[in-house]
């Protein structure tokens, strides 16, 4: 049981660590008007989190059978993505935020939009090429159903967790800053280039053991 909630904290924390709220959350500010009220703040942080949640268990569930209909192996995977968490992690470091996720005129366009919650905030901006590629590894690496519900919470913890950090943003930019967030961003940013290192490095090494075996 030890070893369970073990697992749930370890994926919770590298599944939020690349999704990154709190840096959506300020592309959030910039794409909605600044008189939006603590009611409007909430329908899109709501709406958002359902979208995210909904978005990342399709992929964790239909991950498996997405590279098996292709034949793809997972270490191959494990080389690609890590090749898009160090790109994610450079400019996380660097304080650019998710620039990897989506394009300037996504942000344009999203200003026209009615509703942001789901494109672009929720697809590309978190649910992004290194959230998709974390979660089908996931995927490939789960075989019992209870490293399946390990994730699966995991999942749903992340996106509550969005919810309330997305609901909240007015006051927690007010209350760390600028400064502060950038901060917070270049921490996240060490987090994802060490779990990119580690899942580059499993699949260089698992394609090595393949392909010499």
């Amino acid at each position: 049981m030890l070893e369970f909630f073990q697992g749930i904290l370890g994926d919770t924390i590298s599944i939020f660590t690349i999704m990154n709220p709190l840096s959506a959350g300020v592309i959030m500010l910039t794409l909605i008007d600044e008189d939006t009220s603590k009611k409007e703040f909430a329908s899109i942080a709501f709406k958002n989190s359902r979208a995210v949640f909904i978005a990342m268990l399709l992929l964790f569930l239909g991950g498996t059978y997405i590279f098996s209909f292709f034949g793809i192996q997972p270490d191959g995977l494990r080389i690609f993505g890590g090749i898009i968490l160090l790109l994610m992690a450079f400019n996380m470091v660097q304080g650019h935020g998710k620039k990897v996720n989506h394009r300037a005129q996504d942000q344009v366009a999203a200003k026209e939009r009615d509703d942001i919650s789901t494109v672009p905030l929720a697809i590309p901006i978190i649910v992004g090429p290194g959230l998709a590629t974390t979660l089908i590894t996931l995927s490939l690496g789960s075989k019992t159903w209870l490293e399946y519900l390990s994730v699966s919470l995991a999942i749903f913890i992340c996106s509550y967790a969005n919810y309330l950090i997305l609901k909240r943003m007015p006051f927690i930019k007010k209350k760390l800053g600028t400064n502060g967030l950038k901060v917070f961003n270049r921490l996240m940013g060490l987090i994802v280039g060490s779990l990119a290192s580690q899942m580059f490095i499993s699949g260089v090494v698992g394609l090595y053991k393949a392909y010499m075996s």
